[in-house]
């Protein structure tokens, strides 16, 4: 792998841990307690709800 290509991953690593920083702390904010961990047990409990359902707001 070039010195290039490393540089380039560096860089997107980088950007993707600023994103996911960011939007970890927009869910804190908005009342997931612990950002995205809690969005996804969230979405995964109204995945398997057993209950039907025919829009999405009437959880």
């Amino acid at each position: 792998m070039s010195i290039n290509t490393i540089a380039k991953l560096e860089t997107r690593i980088d950007f993707l841990e600023t994103e996911i920083t960011y939007l970890n702390n927009l869910l804190v904010k908005v009342g997931f307690p612990d950002g995205i961990a809690t969005l996804k047990e969230t979405a995964l409990e109204i995945l398997n709800d057993p209950r039907p359902f025919e829009n999405p707001f009437d959880v």
